[in-house]
């Protein structure tokens, strides 16, 4: 049996040492910087919607911005929500967790935003404390939303007015919380992370179906982060914060895989048609992407600025935009085949 432990930490050591020095098809050339509004600080997810090319940025403290891929400009700014988390986007609408913990005065709200007018047309107040990340089950017609303090996932319905339809317990019933999860639709499961482990949840009844504990070190920011699902192969890849990327069958949830990464993973996105990866570290200021087909690192890009944690990848272009929460500018860069000269 693996010691994922001290696999865990010979990852990291390995990603810290490996730099830039790999063997890379890739490399990756800054193309844009886009100033956001607001201010600097921690801010949060970053999603592309396929539905019409756009970015969704949960900015520091206050606001969220859009940005239109076609033109990389910010093409709405919505400076009125406060603590914005995670989001997922519908056909109509933007759904945004609004999560600011527990005490009086706090927001806990689930928002909805129109596509069409770019204006909040409802919030609804949580059940759980710090909301955190949102998926959508379009078919179903749900909304996940998965609250930290409360070590659950809220079901709400889709729609202009969504209204709590359930609200399903994870394990362990303490701890640091579930971070953002993902709604895989072929099989109709819920894939979440919390504390060190990865749970899949049956997205009608909200059935814990299988787990797995990585054994990372939890940390002040979580152990298991965000993840991506592999169509081709049927893997889950798991970002953390203390051990890298592990890859698990989604079906067993075995392991497949595991890779070194720089820094502490919150966010992954990948490119399905040029097979890459891509797991975004805050303090190791930018994101290592990996050959899905190999599993093998590619290259480290780096910002230079602290907090950049998250971002997402334009399917379309297949460029990457990093938010870079410290200077709260938005880094795009453009995958180039072939090794930097």
């Amino acid at each position: 049996m693996l010691n994922v432990k001290k696999l865990a930490t010979a990852a990291m050591v390995t990603g810290l040492m490996s730099g830039t020095a790999l063997a890379a098809p890739y490399h990756f050339n800054l193309v844009d910087q886009i100033q956001l509004p607001g201010h600097g600080g921690h801010g949060d997810w970053v999603e592309y919607d396929p539905g019409n090319g756009y970015v969704y940025v949960s900015l520091a403290d206050k606001g969220v911005a859009v940005v239109d891929t076609a033109t990389d400009k910010v093409v709405q700014y919505l400076p009125t929500l406060d603590h914005p988390e995670g989001e997922a986007a519908d056909a109509n609408y933007v759904y945004w967790a609004l999560g600011a913990g527990a005490g009086a005065g706090k927001v806990n709200q689930l928002a909805v935003i129109s596509k069409a007018t770019w204006q909040v047309v409802s919030t609804v107040n949580t059940a759980g404390t710090s909301p955190d990340g949102v998926q959508i089950d379009a078919k179903g017609g749900k909304v996940f939303v998965e609250s930290d303090d409360a070590n659950t996932v809220e079901v709400y319905n889709e729609g202009p007015n969504p209204k709590l339809q359930a609200n399903w317990s994870l394990i362990p019933a303490t701890g640091s919380g579930p971070d953002v999860g993902m709604f895989v639709p072929s099989k109709n499961e819920l894939f979440v992370p919390d504390d060190s482990l990865e749970e899949v949840l049956d997205a009608n009844t909200g059935k814990i179906l299988r787990s797995v504990d990585t054994q990372v070190e939890i940390t002040a920011f979580g152990g298991t982060k965000g993840q991506i699902y592999d169509p081709v192969t049927n893997d889950i890849w798991v970002g953390t914060t203390s051990g890298g990327v592990f890859i698990y069958n989604a079906d067993t949830l075995k392991p497949v895989g595991h890779l070194p990464a720089h820094g502490s993973v919150d966010q992954m996105d990948y490119d399905p048609k040029l097979r890459i990866a891509y797991a975004f570290q805050g303090a190791a200021k930018g994101f290592d992407a990996y050959n899905m087909n190999t599993m093998k690192p590619i290259a480290f890009t780096t910002t230079g600025v602290p907090l950049t944690h998250t971002g997402a990848v334009d399917l379309a272009n297949h460029k990457i935009y990093a938010f870079a929460g410290k200077t709260n500018v938005l880094y795009v860069y453009q995958p180039i085949e072939g090794a930097a000269q």
